[in-house]
């Protein structure tokens, strides 16, 4: 972030928010403000500890209203709590620096860049490694808040999941990017996670540079990059390129059938029929673009598809080979799965009888007809189309480890073309 006034006043704004308005911040004389901004002794025991939480508490507050995961150490030591004449937070460099021993901030400069070439991340390790001793905070260091970016990477994963059922999922470095506040953010944002092991980069240089990182949606660490995700990547870029031209073409269809009213109202029917000949060429080119965007979909689709049944498979295995290490038979399993049927026979009685009971506080059957009707009618109104039910495809035969590879081996000789 840089220095500008629109970015100065949101550092005011949000530190302003968080200490409230009036009171000690806005009495520069005070004693309260220069004894919060007053410096720590020399001795860590000397120091006040609702004074440390105070600062602490404030510095990552303000940085999560500005939706910030990082910044640069100048801008929080001497900008984003500086008062009228210059007063700065004496206390500040101190309370950096216990965060940072307590692991609430990293320096960009000891991350990993994972954009980098393997050989450079390796002489990177083996320099942390023999680093014995801290260099202090300076003023061009970008400082990483932890917490933040875990609770950043927690809402991409939520996000995510809202979009996807597998178990990892593939974003373009551009999405990525969105999700955080400007370049440096996210690249920093994308260095702790590769880092811990809560994402993966993927860069594919086969032709153009293609970007994208590897998401868990579960608990478990990312799974290392395959072919497949570099060929999945690919698609995903070329399906965003087509929503993206499809969007313009509808924005551009739409602007020329409204200029085309305009000027059939104002008497210009010439113009009037030159938009309406450029709205049907963009229909056209709409109708041409859409079912190309569909086909990247349906495959994109596919493959996770077959990497879920890929996993299904290993589940199963490793379920077979538990059951002989732990001797277990078939006929056991079946028997516990009866009884649970048994129960859920019985609880389904249960909602029976209960849901009996609350039609008969109904009227008539009549009522019941007619609040029927009415939902049905809203449902429709409110859901015009209706998807297809998953369960349907459940009889599908579905892709093997075979079907996977030659998969991968497809699509690397894909090629999809915008129009």
């Amino acid at each position: 972030m840089g220095g500008g006034g629109d970015e100065r006043g949101e550092w005011e704004a949000a530190v302003r928010e968080e200490v409230g308005v009036g009171g000690w911040w806005d009495d520069p004389d005070g004693d309260e403000l220069r004894a919060r901004f007053k410096a720590f002794t020399g001795q860590r025991r000397d120091w006040p500890q609702p004074k440390l939480l105070f600062w602490k508490g404030l510095l990552l507050r303000v940085a999560r209203r500005l939706r910030l995961c990082s910044a640069p150490a100048r801008l929080v030591l001497g900008v984003w709590f500086a008062r009228p004449g210059g007063l700065t937070p004496l206390c500040l460099p101190q309370v950096l620096e216990e965060m940072r021993a307590d692991g609430e901030i990293l320096l960009k400069s000891e991350l990993i860049d994972p954009t980098t070439g393997s050989l450079y991340q390796l002489v990177r390790r083996m320099s942390q490694m023999a680093v014995i001793s801290k260099q202090p905070i300076a003023q061009d260091d970008i400082l990483m808040f932890k917490s933040l970016i875990e609770e950043r990477a927690a809402e991409i994963v939520d996000q995510l999941r809202n979009s996807h059922w597998t178990s990892t999922c593939i974003v373009t470095i551009s999405k990525f990017n969105a999700f955080f506040h400007g370049q440096e953010d996210s690249h920093v944002a994308l260095c702790y996670l590769t880092q811990c092991g809560k994402a993966r980069y993927i860069v594919d240089r086969r032709q153009d540079s293609v970007e994208g990182v590897k998401f868990s949606l579960m608990a478990a660490q990312v799974p290392a990059v395959s072919k497949l995700d570099h060929n999945t990547l690919h698609l995903i870029l070329t399906e965003e390129k087509l929503q993206q031209q499809l969007d313009v073409l509808d924005r551009q269809w739409q602007i020329s059938r409204r200029r085309a009213l305009v000027s059939f109202k104002s008497g210009d029917k010439q113009s009037a029929y030159r938009y309406v000949r450029q709205s049907k060429l963009f229909s056209e080119s709409r109708k041409r673009c859409t079912p190309l965007l569909e086909r990247v979909e349906e495959v994109i689709s596919l493959i996770a598809s077959a990497e879920t049944t890929k996993k299904v498979n290993e589940a199963i295995k490793v379920s077979i080979q538990a059951m002989n290490e732990h001797h277990v038979s078939v006929e056991e399993v079946n028997e516990h799965l009866k009884e649970v049927d048994d129960l859920v026979a019985t609880q389904r009685e249960i909602d029976a009888a209960l849901g009996s009971v609350i039609l008969q506080s109904m009227d008539s059957e009549e009522n019941i007809e007619e609040e029927f009707m009415k939902l049905e009618a809203e449902l429709q109104d409110e859901f015009p189309h209706v998807q297809e039910d998953p369960v349907s495809h459940a009889n599908e035969e579905l892709p093997n480890d075979e079907d996977v590879d030659s998969l991968s081996n497809n699509l690397s000789n894909i090629k999809l073309e915008a129009i």
